[in-house]
Parts: C-alpha cells; structure tokens; sequence
C-alpha cells in the first residue's frame, strides 16, 4: 500500500508557501449584512483571498457574509459583541424569543433621533436583562439590572418596564453590566451606527 500522507503533506506546504509569497487581494463585499436574529451571534468570516490578481487571479476562498450585523466595543473589563437593530422592526423584535445569552454577547439598539428619554419593555422576552442606557456621546445615563423575564401570553400591564435617557441602548444577560464594569457615568467608543 502507497504512503500518500508525505505526498499530501508537500502539496499542503506548497499552497502555504505560494499564499504567503503572493498577493492576496480581499475583495470588497457589496452585499449588505442582514440583522442577527438569533445568539450566540456568529464569528464574522475570513476575506475573499486570491492569488496573483495582476495574472488572471485563482480564487481560494469567497467571504460568507455574517448571519448578522454586529457591532464590537470594549467595556471597562472586557470586549463586548452586540447584534445591531438599528431599524424599527428591528427594534420592535428585539431580543423576544431568546433563551439565552452567552457572556459578552447582546444587542445594541440605536435610534436616529438626538438623546431623549427611551422605555423599554421586556414583551415575550423570556430570559431576564440587564438593560443598559448610553447617550450619543457614549456616557451611560441608567443601568437597569436584572430586569425580570416575560413569558409569552402575559397581560401588557404585567411586563417589566425600565426607561433612561439615550441615543443608544445595550442589552445583555442580567448580571452581566456590572462584570462588564458598565455603570452611569462611564463613557463607551461606540462605531458610527447609521440608524432608521
């Protein structure tokens, strides 16, 4: 029987060493990221590489678009990835539905509108929030901890209710804020989220 592996060992060792001596050339997507409506949220994919565009350039591997728009920000104690529902249907759908959020994970909702008193409302949201409240300078107005969760069917009179003045609003996991070190009075580098 033939020893294929050294075989198959060399070939993989040259496509290394023809990437890494070629020009890789990302391709720019154009198609734009749909918004995430389940977590964990996916880990975004690597850039479309080829090799030697300048001499009819072989592709070796195409981008897959995220399942979801998400944003990054770093919190006092730790890197934060957050759906983005920057429409109103977005923000009407929110996090209903999910059962669980893993640690550092959430949802980010901006609004297009100046800072100004938001409520928000925990309909058919079935996993209890820590519901955080950032003006558009990224200043922490309120931290609502640990709000509790709804289960579907409840009367609108009965769901758990929080307001805070913001452009932007953070949802994660209750207990979450605080590991995270989000309190009022702390500023966040949020990305320039265009929002409906």
């Amino acid at each position: 029987m033939p020893n294929w592996a050294p075989m198959n060992i060399l070939r993989a060792l040259s496509l290394g060493a023809v990437l890494a001596c070629t020009a890789q050339t990302p391709a720019a997507s154009t198609v734009p990221v749909p918004w995430c409506a389940t977590l964990p949220l996916p880990q975004p994919d690597l850039a479309s590489l080829t090799i030697d565009a300048s001499a009819g350039s072989d592709t070796i591997h195409t981008a897959q678009t995220a399942a979801c728009r998400s944003a990054v920000i770093e919190t006092p104690q730790a890197t934060l990835r957050l759906a983005v529902a920057a429409t109103p249907a977005q923000r009407a759908r929110g996090l209903m539905g999910v059962p669980f959020l893993p640690a550092r994970q959430g949802m980010l909702f901006a609004f297009a509108d100046a800072d100004k008193s938001r409520e928000f409302w925990m309909k058919d949201t079935i996993t209890p929030l820590d519901i955080v409240f950032v003006k558009a300078d990224g200043t922490i107005t309120t931290v609502a901890a640990n709000v509790p969760a709804t289960a579907p069917g409840t009367p609108d009179d009965q769901v758990a209710r929080r307001s805070g003045v913001a452009s932007y609003v953070i949802e994660v996991a209750a207990g979450e804020a605080a590991h995270l070190g989000l309190a009022p009075g702390v500023r966040l580098r949020l990305p320039d989220i265009p929002a409906q």
